[in-house]
């Protein structure tokens, strides 16, 4: 199973080809299913790929500063 810093590599380098005039992108996802994308999805491949941005991101803590 890939990780999930694996997925985020692959959906990043599908979003390049998209955008650099491939017609189609193909990756697949965490359950492994195949997803091809086309130019027109950008815009999902980009929510994608911010879903898995969330996922792998440090969670930030709040610090309570005392005076």
């Amino acid at each position: 199973m890939a990780t999930n810093a694996e997925l985020l590599a692959e959906a990043e380098a599908a979003r390049h080809r998209l955008l650099t005039g491939t017609l189609e992108a193909e990756i697949r996802t965490a359950d492994g299913e195949s997803v091809k994308y086309a130019a027109a999805d950008v815009t999902r491949l980009d929510a994608y790929i911010a879903q898995l941005r969330s996922k792998i991101a440090p969670r930030a803590r709040s610090i309570r500063v005392l005076y």
